[in-house]
Protein backbone atom coordinates (compact mmCIF):
# COMPACT_ATOMS: atom_id res chain seq x y z
CA UNK A 1 0.00 0.00 0.00
CA UNK A 2 1.38 3.39 -1.01
CA UNK A 3 1.39 6.14 1.59
CA UNK A 4 0.39 9.63 0.42
CA UNK A 5 4.05 10.71 0.52
CA UNK A 6 5.51 7.75 -1.35
CA UNK A 7 5.95 7.47 -5.10
CA UNK A 8 3.57 5.08 -6.80
CA UNK A 9 5.70 3.39 -9.48
CA UNK A 10 2.58 2.65 -11.54
CA UNK A 11 1.86 6.36 -11.77
CA UNK A 12 5.37 6.97 -13.02
CA UNK A 13 4.81 4.42 -15.78
CA UNK A 14 1.42 5.96 -16.56
CA UNK A 15 2.91 9.44 -16.80
CA UNK A 16 5.74 8.29 -19.06
CA UNK A 17 3.43 6.38 -21.38
CA UNK A 18 0.93 9.23 -21.53
CA UNK A 19 3.70 11.43 -22.95
CA UNK A 20 4.61 8.83 -25.55
CA UNK A 21 8.04 8.00 -24.13
CA UNK A 22 9.75 4.65 -23.83
CA UNK A 23 11.78 3.78 -20.74
CA UNK A 24 14.95 4.29 -22.72
CA UNK A 25 13.86 7.72 -23.97
CA UNK A 26 12.93 8.95 -20.50
CA UNK A 27 16.14 7.50 -19.05
CA UNK A 28 18.16 9.49 -21.59
CA UNK A 29 16.35 12.69 -20.63
CA UNK A 30 17.00 11.97 -16.95
CA UNK A 31 20.63 11.02 -17.59
CA UNK A 32 20.11 7.67 -15.85
CA UNK A 33 20.39 4.11 -17.06
CA UNK A 34 17.33 2.33 -18.52
CA UNK A 35 17.97 -0.41 -15.97
CA UNK A 36 17.60 2.01 -13.07
CA UNK A 37 14.34 3.40 -14.45
CA UNK A 38 13.05 -0.11 -15.08
CA UNK A 39 13.67 -1.00 -11.44
CA UNK A 40 11.95 2.19 -10.29
CA UNK A 41 8.85 1.46 -12.37
CA UNK A 42 8.86 -2.12 -11.08
CA UNK A 43 8.87 -0.81 -7.50
CA UNK A 44 12.28 -2.31 -6.76
CA UNK A 45 14.06 1.03 -6.25
CA UNK A 46 12.85 4.20 -4.55
CA UNK A 47 13.00 7.52 -6.37
CA UNK A 48 15.14 10.16 -4.64
CA UNK A 49 13.15 13.36 -4.11
CA UNK A 50 15.47 15.41 -6.34
CA UNK A 51 15.00 12.89 -9.15
CA UNK A 52 11.23 12.90 -8.64
CA UNK A 53 11.21 16.67 -9.06
CA UNK A 54 13.12 16.25 -12.32
CA UNK A 55 10.73 13.56 -13.55
CA UNK A 56 7.73 15.74 -12.69
CA UNK A 57 9.24 18.63 -14.62
CA UNK A 58 10.10 16.56 -17.69
CA UNK A 59 6.71 14.84 -17.85
CA UNK A 60 4.76 17.98 -16.92
CA UNK A 61 2.88 16.51 -13.99
CA UNK A 62 2.78 17.80 -10.39
CA UNK A 63 4.63 15.72 -7.82
CA UNK A 64 1.28 14.80 -6.28
CA UNK A 65 0.39 12.92 -9.49
CA UNK A 66 3.14 10.40 -8.77
CA UNK A 67 1.94 9.97 -5.19
CA UNK A 68 -1.57 8.93 -6.20
CA UNK A 69 -2.24 5.66 -4.40
CA UNK A 70 -5.34 4.66 -6.37
CA UNK A 71 -5.31 1.33 -8.12
CA UNK A 72 -4.40 1.39 -11.81
CA UNK A 73 -6.38 -0.68 -14.30
CA UNK A 74 -5.44 -2.07 -17.69
CA UNK A 75 -7.52 -2.03 -20.89
CA UNK A 76 -9.81 -4.89 -19.85
CA UNK A 77 -11.32 -7.68 -21.88
CA UNK A 78 -12.22 -5.58 -24.89
CA UNK A 79 -8.63 -4.51 -25.26
CA UNK A 80 -7.59 -8.08 -25.92
CA UNK A 81 -9.61 -8.16 -29.11
CA UNK A 82 -9.81 -4.50 -30.07
CA UNK A 83 -10.51 -4.10 -33.76
CA UNK A 84 -7.52 -1.86 -34.44
CA UNK A 85 -5.06 -2.87 -31.74
CA UNK A 86 -2.98 -5.14 -33.95
CA UNK A 87 -2.42 -2.35 -36.48
CA UNK A 88 -0.88 0.22 -34.16
CA UNK A 89 2.47 0.31 -32.40
CA UNK A 90 2.84 -0.67 -28.77
CA UNK A 91 3.95 2.85 -27.89
CA UNK A 92 0.79 4.42 -29.36
CA UNK A 93 -1.41 1.76 -27.76
CA UNK A 94 0.24 2.41 -24.39
CA UNK A 95 -0.14 6.17 -24.80
CA UNK A 96 -3.84 5.88 -25.57
CA UNK A 97 -4.40 3.51 -22.66
CA UNK A 98 -2.46 5.75 -20.25
CA UNK A 99 -4.46 8.83 -21.26
CA UNK A 100 -7.73 6.92 -20.81
CA UNK A 101 -6.61 5.64 -17.41
CA UNK A 102 -5.73 9.16 -16.25
CA UNK A 103 -9.23 10.28 -17.22
CA UNK A 104 -10.67 7.27 -15.38
CA UNK A 105 -8.73 8.21 -12.25
CA UNK A 106 -10.04 11.77 -12.52
CA UNK A 107 -13.58 10.49 -12.94
CA UNK A 108 -13.23 8.16 -9.95
CA UNK A 109 -12.30 11.20 -7.86
CA UNK A 110 -15.32 13.10 -9.17
CA UNK A 111 -17.76 10.24 -8.62
CA UNK A 112 -16.67 9.91 -5.00
CA UNK A 113 -18.53 13.17 -4.34
CA UNK A 114 -21.75 12.69 -6.34
CA UNK A 115 -24.58 10.19 -6.59
CA UNK A 116 -25.16 9.21 -10.21
CA UNK A 117 -27.80 6.62 -9.54
CA UNK A 118 -27.83 3.05 -10.81
CA UNK A 119 -26.35 2.05 -14.14
CA UNK A 120 -29.14 0.87 -16.45
CA UNK A 121 -27.03 -0.68 -19.19
CA UNK A 122 -27.88 -4.40 -19.22
CA UNK A 123 -25.39 -7.18 -19.82
CA UNK A 124 -26.33 -10.44 -21.50
CA UNK A 125 -24.79 -13.81 -22.17
CA UNK A 126 -25.04 -14.53 -25.89
CA UNK A 127 -25.72 -18.17 -25.08
CA UNK A 128 -29.04 -17.08 -23.58
CA UNK A 129 -29.95 -15.83 -27.06
CA UNK A 130 -28.53 -18.85 -28.91
CA UNK A 131 -25.83 -16.54 -30.26
CA UNK A 132 -28.38 -14.28 -31.98
CA UNK A 133 -26.90 -10.76 -31.76
CA UNK A 134 -29.93 -9.22 -33.44
CA UNK A 135 -32.14 -10.41 -30.59
CA UNK A 136 -29.76 -8.88 -28.06
CA UNK A 137 -29.95 -5.48 -29.77
CA UNK A 138 -33.73 -5.72 -29.93
CA UNK A 139 -33.85 -6.60 -26.24
CA UNK A 140 -31.74 -3.57 -25.29
CA UNK A 141 -33.98 -1.28 -27.34
CA UNK A 142 -37.05 -2.81 -25.68
CA UNK A 143 -35.49 -2.53 -22.21
CA UNK A 144 -34.88 1.17 -22.80
CA UNK A 145 -38.34 1.56 -24.37
CA UNK A 146 -36.92 3.16 -27.51
CA UNK A 147 -39.56 4.00 -30.13
CA UNK A 148 -39.52 2.41 -33.57
CA UNK A 149 -37.26 3.93 -36.18
CA UNK A 150 -33.94 5.74 -35.80
CA UNK A 151 -32.25 6.49 -32.50
CA UNK A 152 -32.46 10.26 -32.32
CA UNK A 153 -29.40 10.67 -30.07
CA UNK A 154 -27.37 7.64 -29.11
CA UNK A 155 -25.15 9.77 -26.87
CA UNK A 156 -28.19 10.87 -24.88
CA UNK A 157 -29.56 7.31 -24.72
CA UNK A 158 -26.27 5.94 -23.38
CA UNK A 159 -25.89 8.76 -20.86
CA UNK A 160 -29.47 8.38 -19.63
CA UNK A 161 -28.56 4.76 -18.85
CA UNK A 162 -25.59 6.14 -16.86
CA UNK A 163 -22.85 5.27 -19.30
CA UNK A 164 -20.29 8.08 -19.35
CA UNK A 165 -19.26 9.28 -22.80
CA UNK A 166 -15.83 10.93 -22.68
CA UNK A 167 -14.54 12.89 -25.69
CA UNK A 168 -10.92 12.06 -26.46
CA UNK A 169 -8.68 12.33 -29.49
CA UNK A 170 -6.69 9.15 -30.05
CA UNK A 171 -3.11 8.95 -31.23
CA UNK A 172 -4.09 6.93 -34.30
CA UNK A 173 -6.75 7.38 -36.96
CA UNK A 174 -7.30 3.63 -36.76
CA UNK A 175 -9.11 4.10 -33.45
CA UNK A 176 -12.18 6.24 -32.94
CA UNK A 177 -13.76 4.67 -29.86
CA UNK A 178 -12.89 2.44 -26.92
CA UNK A 179 -15.08 1.24 -24.06
CA UNK A 180 -14.61 -0.61 -20.82
CA UNK A 181 -16.39 -1.10 -17.53
CA UNK A 182 -14.03 -0.54 -14.58
CA UNK A 183 -14.83 -2.11 -11.22
CA UNK A 184 -17.12 -0.01 -9.00
CA UNK A 185 -17.66 2.55 -11.77
CA UNK A 186 -20.11 3.11 -14.61
CA UNK A 187 -19.14 1.89 -18.09
CA UNK A 188 -16.90 4.38 -19.89
CA UNK A 189 -17.07 5.21 -23.59
CA UNK A 190 -14.07 7.11 -24.95
CA UNK A 191 -15.10 8.69 -28.26
CA UNK A 192 -13.21 10.79 -30.81
CA UNK A 193 -15.64 13.50 -31.92
CA UNK A 194 -13.30 14.59 -34.70
CA UNK A 195 -14.99 12.27 -37.22
CA UNK A 196 -18.32 12.71 -39.03
CA UNK A 197 -21.17 12.11 -36.58
CA UNK A 198 -22.58 9.16 -38.52
CA UNK A 199 -19.28 7.35 -37.90
CA UNK A 200 -19.23 8.44 -34.25
CA UNK A 201 -22.78 7.14 -33.73
CA UNK A 202 -21.97 3.75 -35.24
CA UNK A 203 -18.75 3.52 -33.22
CA UNK A 204 -20.61 4.31 -30.00
CA UNK A 205 -23.26 1.69 -30.82
CA UNK A 206 -20.44 -0.77 -31.55
CA UNK A 207 -18.87 -0.10 -28.16
CA UNK A 208 -22.28 -0.39 -26.50
CA UNK A 209 -22.48 -3.85 -28.03
CA UNK A 210 -19.19 -4.78 -26.37
CA UNK A 211 -20.40 -3.54 -22.99
CA UNK A 212 -23.71 -5.41 -23.30
CA UNK A 213 -22.40 -8.70 -24.71
CA UNK A 214 -18.73 -9.17 -23.96
CA UNK A 215 -18.00 -8.31 -20.32
CA UNK A 216 -17.76 -11.94 -19.26
CA UNK A 217 -17.76 -13.69 -22.61
CA UNK A 218 -14.98 -12.44 -24.88
CA UNK A 219 -14.47 -14.34 -28.11
CA UNK A 220 -12.67 -14.05 -31.41
CA UNK A 221 -15.87 -12.89 -33.15
CA UNK A 222 -16.43 -9.92 -30.85
CA UNK A 223 -15.85 -7.26 -33.49
CA UNK A 224 -18.25 -8.83 -35.97
CA UNK A 225 -20.84 -9.26 -33.23
CA UNK A 226 -20.46 -5.64 -32.09
CA UNK A 227 -20.99 -4.46 -35.67
CA UNK A 228 -24.11 -6.64 -35.95
CA UNK A 229 -25.38 -5.18 -32.70
CA UNK A 230 -24.73 -1.60 -33.86
CA UNK A 231 -26.52 -2.20 -37.18
CA UNK A 232 -29.65 -3.63 -35.55
CA UNK A 233 -29.62 -1.08 -32.72
CA UNK A 234 -29.42 1.91 -35.09
CA UNK A 235 -31.28 0.37 -38.05
CA UNK A 236 -33.76 -2.25 -36.82
CA UNK A 237 -34.47 -4.64 -39.68
CA UNK A 238 -38.20 -4.55 -39.14
CA UNK A 239 -38.30 -0.76 -39.20
CA UNK A 240 -35.78 0.05 -41.91
CA UNK A 241 -36.62 -2.75 -44.33
CA UNK A 242 -39.37 -0.88 -46.22
CA UNK A 243 -37.06 2.13 -46.66
CA UNK A 244 -34.41 0.06 -48.43
CA UNK A 245 -36.51 -1.17 -51.35
CA UNK A 246 -35.37 0.03 -54.79
CA UNK A 247 -32.58 2.14 -53.35
CA UNK A 248 -30.33 4.35 -55.42
CA UNK A 249 -27.52 6.74 -54.60
CA UNK A 250 -30.06 9.55 -54.43
CA UNK A 251 -32.31 7.58 -52.09
CA UNK A 252 -29.37 6.73 -49.82
CA UNK A 253 -28.60 10.45 -49.58
CA UNK A 254 -32.23 11.12 -48.63
CA UNK A 255 -32.28 8.39 -45.98
CA UNK A 256 -29.01 9.38 -44.30
CA UNK A 257 -30.30 12.46 -42.40
CA UNK A 258 -33.34 10.54 -41.20
CA UNK A 259 -31.61 7.39 -39.96
CA UNK A 260 -28.49 9.33 -38.90
CA UNK A 261 -26.09 6.72 -40.27
CA UNK A 262 -23.79 6.85 -43.26
CA UNK A 263 -24.86 6.07 -46.80
CA UNK A 264 -22.35 3.20 -46.69
CA UNK A 265 -23.97 1.78 -43.54
CA UNK A 266 -27.41 2.00 -45.18
CA UNK A 267 -26.15 0.21 -48.28
CA UNK A 268 -24.50 -2.53 -46.27
CA UNK A 269 -27.63 -2.91 -44.18
CA UNK A 270 -29.73 -3.25 -47.33
CA UNK A 271 -27.49 -6.06 -48.55
CA UNK A 272 -27.25 -7.80 -45.17
CA UNK A 273 -31.04 -8.02 -44.74
CA UNK A 274 -31.49 -9.00 -48.41
CA UNK A 275 -33.46 -5.87 -49.26
CA UNK A 276 -31.38 -5.70 -52.45
CA UNK A 277 -29.46 -8.24 -54.48
CA UNK A 278 -25.67 -8.59 -54.20
CA UNK A 279 -25.44 -7.43 -57.82
CA UNK A 280 -27.43 -4.25 -57.09
CA UNK A 281 -25.28 -3.61 -54.01
CA UNK A 282 -22.09 -4.01 -56.05
CA UNK A 283 -23.37 -1.52 -58.63
CA UNK A 284 -24.11 1.03 -55.92
CA UNK A 285 -20.72 0.52 -54.28
CA UNK A 286 -19.11 1.28 -57.64
CA UNK A 287 -21.24 4.40 -58.03
CA UNK A 288 -20.29 5.56 -54.54
CA UNK A 289 -16.62 5.03 -55.38
CA UNK A 290 -16.86 7.05 -58.59
CA UNK A 291 -18.60 9.86 -56.72
CA UNK A 292 -15.85 9.87 -54.08
CA UNK A 293 -18.31 8.89 -51.35
CA UNK A 294 -16.24 5.92 -50.21
CA UNK A 295 -13.67 8.40 -48.89
CA UNK A 296 -15.98 11.22 -47.79
CA UNK A 297 -19.73 11.46 -48.07
CA UNK A 298 -21.22 14.86 -48.99
CA UNK A 299 -20.57 17.47 -46.30
CA UNK A 300 -24.07 18.87 -46.70
CA UNK A 301 -25.41 15.52 -45.46
CA UNK A 302 -23.37 15.55 -42.24
CA UNK A 303 -25.28 14.63 -39.09
CA UNK A 304 -25.36 17.28 -36.31
CA UNK A 305 -22.88 16.60 -33.52
CA UNK A 306 -24.26 14.95 -30.39
CA UNK A 307 -22.39 16.51 -27.47
CA UNK A 308 -21.85 14.40 -24.34
CA UNK A 309 -23.33 16.18 -21.32
CA UNK A 310 -23.03 13.88 -18.31
CA UNK A 311 -19.36 14.51 -17.52
CA UNK A 312 -19.95 18.23 -17.99
CA UNK A 313 -22.88 18.06 -15.59
CA UNK A 314 -20.78 16.26 -12.98
CA UNK A 315 -18.07 18.93 -13.18
CA UNK A 316 -20.83 21.53 -13.10
CA UNK A 317 -22.08 20.07 -9.81
CA UNK A 318 -18.62 20.51 -8.31
CA UNK A 319 -18.57 24.10 -9.46
CA UNK A 320 -22.17 24.91 -8.54
CA UNK A 321 -22.67 23.00 -5.30
CA UNK A 322 -19.12 22.78 -3.95
CA UNK A 323 -17.68 26.02 -5.37
CA UNK A 324 -14.76 24.28 -7.10
CA UNK A 325 -12.36 26.46 -9.10
CA UNK A 326 -9.92 25.42 -11.82
CA UNK A 327 -7.25 25.21 -9.14
CA UNK A 328 -9.47 23.02 -6.97
CA UNK A 329 -10.15 20.65 -9.88
CA UNK A 330 -6.43 20.49 -10.64
CA UNK A 331 -5.71 19.52 -7.03
CA UNK A 332 -8.49 16.91 -7.08
CA UNK A 333 -7.15 15.39 -10.30
CA UNK A 334 -3.48 15.86 -9.32
CA UNK A 335 -2.86 17.63 -12.63
CA UNK A 336 -1.58 21.05 -13.62
CA UNK A 337 -4.23 23.66 -14.29
CA UNK A 338 -3.34 23.97 -17.97
CA UNK A 339 -3.92 20.24 -18.46
CA UNK A 340 -7.32 20.40 -16.75
CA UNK A 341 -8.25 23.29 -19.04
CA UNK A 342 -7.18 21.24 -22.06
CA UNK A 343 -8.76 17.89 -21.18
CA UNK A 344 -12.08 19.08 -19.78
CA UNK A 345 -12.65 22.48 -21.34
CA UNK A 346 -10.99 22.22 -24.74
CA UNK A 347 -8.30 24.85 -24.23
CA UNK A 348 -5.16 24.52 -26.37
CA UNK A 349 -2.44 22.64 -24.49
CA UNK A 350 0.33 25.09 -23.68
CA UNK A 351 2.66 25.70 -20.76
CA UNK A 352 3.34 29.36 -21.65
CA UNK A 353 2.28 31.51 -18.72
CA UNK A 354 0.23 33.86 -20.89
CA UNK A 355 -1.63 30.98 -22.55
CA UNK A 356 -2.28 29.23 -19.25
CA UNK A 357 -3.69 32.37 -17.66
CA UNK A 358 -5.90 33.04 -20.69
CA UNK A 359 -7.20 29.47 -20.56
CA UNK A 360 -7.90 29.69 -16.83
CA UNK A 361 -9.81 32.94 -17.27
CA UNK A 362 -11.90 31.35 -20.02
CA UNK A 363 -12.62 28.29 -17.89
CA UNK A 364 -13.64 30.54 -15.00
CA UNK A 365 -16.36 31.95 -17.28
CA UNK A 366 -17.48 28.42 -18.14
CA UNK A 367 -17.66 27.47 -14.46
CA UNK A 368 -19.65 30.60 -13.67
CA UNK A 369 -22.00 29.56 -16.46
CA UNK A 370 -22.47 26.21 -14.71
CA UNK A 371 -23.32 28.05 -11.51
CA UNK A 372 -26.08 30.02 -13.26
CA UNK A 373 -27.77 26.85 -14.54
Amino acid sequence: MNTPESTNPQMLTLARQSRGLSQRELAELLLVSPGWLSKVEAGIKEVPHEQLLRIAELLDYPVSFFQNGQRIYGPGINGLFHRSRYKISTKIADKNQARMEIRRLNLASLLAGVDMGDVEIPTYDLFQFDGNVTDVARTVRATWKLPKGPVMSIVKVVEEARGIVIPMGFESNLIDAVSYWPPKMPPLFFIDLGYPMDRVRFSLAHELGHIVMHQDNPNRYMEVQANEFAAEFLMPEEDIGPYLVDISLEKLATLKPYWKVSMAALLKRAKDINAITPRHAKTLWIEMGKAGYRMREPVELDIPIERPRLLEEIIGMYSNEMDYSVSDLAQLFKLHEHEVCNIYFGAPLSTRHEDVQAAIEEVKKILKGYQRK
